[in-house]
């Protein structure tokens, strides 16, 4: 039905698969809403390389009930499926630069954050993380300025509250995937991206210092640097600057202590990690 670009049957069907969805989420049947989501995923993606704008934006918004009832019967595997379709469908509609898809599907994905975070679901968070950042590295490629500053945002908070939870895997994989944004920001020339990028990693790596969460306090100061340097080259002088800048509150670091200290620790993270197999 997709290829031959049959909206209505496309609805109808799109219909049926998100009632059953969200009837299997209300008897908390996790595994047969996964199964649906993967469904819905699957038209999602297609339609939106398929160029279906209103498909792909009708399945997002289908997707939220469902979550919503996920969440309520406390499905964590469900949700992190609905993440990670939302993050597929998003970077699909962004590669053929669907403003509107891709915006809906970075707005659903920081609500889910933000539940994620105050519930204190890590692996929801990571999911969140990653989702946004495939969305934010499809928008920022192709351009997409307005959309790809709104979903680094989103990306830069998430990132900040799991670091104030103390998940440092979610704040470092929120740093990398920042700094990768921002030096593609950079090289596209999208300013107001690659400024947020680097504030964003600024505030998780201060968090990071607050909490004790020395290997995101240090990616943080790297993450900073390379931009910065990506910057100077690229002659965009305010996203230089302001990494500059925020550089400046991690001057106290001693980066070579740090990294000492932390390939102790690692060492010692592997000696048990090898005695409890």
């Amino acid at each position: 039905m997709v290829d031959e670009k049959n909206e209505a049957e496309i609805n109808e069907v799109l219909n049926y698969l998100s009632e059953l969805a969200l009837r299997y989420a209300e008897e908390g049947q996790e595994s047969d809403t996964k199964r649906l989501i993967e469904y819905i995923k699957m038209i999602g993606k297609k339609a939106a390389l398929a160029g279906l704008e209103p498909i792909v934006i009708k399945t997002l918004l289908l997707i939220p009930p469902v979550a919503r009832e996920a969440c309520r019967q406390h499905m964590e595997n469900a949700l992190v499926s609905i993440i990670l379709a939302l993050g597929v469908i998003g970077k699909e509609a962004a590669g053929k630069k669907m403003e509107v898809p891709a915006r809906i599907a970075a707005f659903c994905l920081g609500e889910m954050g933000n539940t994620a975070t105050s519930k204190r679901s890590k692996k929801e968070t990571i999911a969140v993380i990653f989702a946004l950042g495939e969305i934010g590295k499809s928008v920022t490629w192709q351009k997409l300025g307005d959309v790809a500053s709104s979903t680094v945002a989103l990306l830069g908070e998430t990132g900040k509250v799991a670091a104030t939870q103390k998940f440092e895997d979610a704040a470092l994989n929120a740093e990398l995937l920042l700094q990768e944004i921002g030096t593609g920001a950079i090289e596209k020339n999208l300013k107001e991206t690659a400024d947020i990028s680097v504030r964003s990693i600024h505030d998780i790596g201060k968090t990071a210092d607050m909490q004790g969460l020395d290997k995101a306090l240090l990616q943080a100061a790297y993450s900073l640097e390379t931009i910065k340097l990506n910057a100077e080259d690229r002659y965009l002088m305010s996203a230089s600057i302001i990494a500059e800048v925020a550089l400046m509150h991690f001057e106290r670091i001693e980066v070579e202590k740090l990294e000492d200290k932390l390939s102790k620790t690692s060492r010692g993270k592997k000696k048990f990690l090898s005695m409890d197999l």
